[in-house]
């Protein structure tokens, strides 16, 4: 009866395997193939500049930007810093897409603005300088050096570097040994903090920080940078990896020694680029190995099925279209990986034609069930840089 039983199980289970296979193959056609909104006759690259077109009519201020449109109540004059990257990261994508280096450039003439130029550990702050004084956040300096290191690799321009060396050493000075290592989210609970809150150290801001310091390695070939990142990865991955699927907890609590059992796309995202890096800086397959079981994880997790189609959560779109770039990094050693990137492209075309509103804004749910906070530039900038990665995804 036993050998029965099992064996009767084991042919469910290669059923229940086989129907979900047709069930991924069907969402894995050629999004050009049955691309949603033809009758326009847009290319991914056109969808990105129409994008960034539509924000230059809803949300520029001045030289700057505002937070949301419409606006919010108590929001003040310019967006914060977090947006505002999004539209460096559209004013990177769209060089590199082809479009005039003038985009580029009024993107990182407006991020001055931001630029704390104190005595000590100089860096960008939340919010524009000249208009109040804020804190000064790891992952926030860490993003801006990520589209920093982009801008001087896509246009030779030796400043940008030099930006992104200068605000690294901030980046950097935010670990310490306290729970063993990792970094604080902000410069403010980074001294002699406990029972705060705030004082964790946190699974972003570590994850960025290793990547940028890869980077830099790349770009300097100094050791420093190197060390740093192998020691922030291995702290990262030995204490807020979750073992069951290779994800990541947000955060641990410095006084409660707590961990915050959260996990985000973004999170995800920075390990696997993280690990990427490593591998190709040190040619250790264990950082390969880390990369793909964190993209197994992240697929199964993060995908559910909304209108008979495969979709990534319907939050927070900035987070996802970053586990997007990552797994475009990491389909040029994971075969699957591939798969992972049509289905957020297959997302974001059909959000094309069923997720914006009249003045074409996305809603923040790409199924278009819910608007969400369609309204904060953050999320609107994340089409930009989701289109222009299908994009170059495309011509690969």
């Amino acid at each position: 009866m036993y050998t029965n039983k099992k064996y009767i199980l084991l042919i469910f289970i290669l059923g229940l395997i086989l129907s979900c296979k047709d069930s991924l193959d069907d969402q894995m056609t050629d999004p050009d193939d049955n691309e949603p909104g033809q009758s326009e006759g847009l290319t991914h690259k056109e969808k990105a500049k129409a994008v960034y077109d539509m924000i230059q009519t809803h949300y520029r201020q001045g030289n700057l930007y505002k937070e949301n449109f419409p606006a919010q109540p108590g929001e003040n004059r310019y967006c914060y810093l977090w947006p505002y990257v999004g539209m460096l990261t559209a004013g990177n994508i769209l060089y590199e897409l082809g479009y005039g280096q003038e985009i580029l450039n009024k993107e990182f003439d407006g991020l001055e603005a931001y630029y704390d130029d104190r005595n000590g550990l100089p860096t960008y702050q939340a919010y524009p300088v000249s208009e109040q004084r804020t804190d000064h956040y790891y992952d926030d300096s860490a993003i801006v050096a990520m589209e920093l290191i982009t801008a001087y690799r896509l246009t030779k321009n030796p400043f940008y570097l030099e930006r992104a060396i200068v605000i690294t050493e901030f980046i950097m000075s935010g670990e310490d040994n306290r729970m063993g290592g990792g970094l604080y989210w902000f410069e403010g609970v980074s001294t002699g903090c406990f029972s705060d809150p705030n004082c964790i150290k946190a699974a972003n801001t570590s994850a960025y920080a290793s990547f940028v310091t890869t980077e830099l390695y790349i770009e300097t070939k100094k050791n420093a940078y190197l060390d740093f990142a192998k020691k922030t990865y291995a702290w990262t991955y030995q204490t807020l990896r979750d073992p069951s699927d290779n994800l990541y907890w947000n955060d641990i609590h410095i006084g409660t020694q707590k961990i915050n059992t959260r996990k985000w796309t973004y999170n995800a995202a920075m390990m696997i680029m993280s690990g990427l890096n490593l591998y190709e800086i040190t040619g250790e397959a264990a950082y390969l190995d880390h990369a793909k079981a964190t993209g197994r994880g992240a697929f199964s997790r993060f995908t559910n099925v909304v209108h008979d189609q495969l979709f990534y959560p319907n939050h927070d779109s900035w987070f996802n279209v970053e586990l997007m770039s990552s797994f475009v990094q990491l389909a040029d050693y994971d075969e699957g990986a591939r798969d992972y990137v049509r289905v957020f492209i297959r997302n974001m075309d059909y959000a094309w034609d069923n997720a914006r509103n009249k003045e074409g804004q996305f809603y923040e749910d790409w199924s278009g069930n819910s608007q969400g906070r369609y309204y904060w530039l953050l999320h609107q900038a994340a089409l930009v840089e989701a289109y222009g990665r299908a994009a170059l995804f495309d011509d690969n």
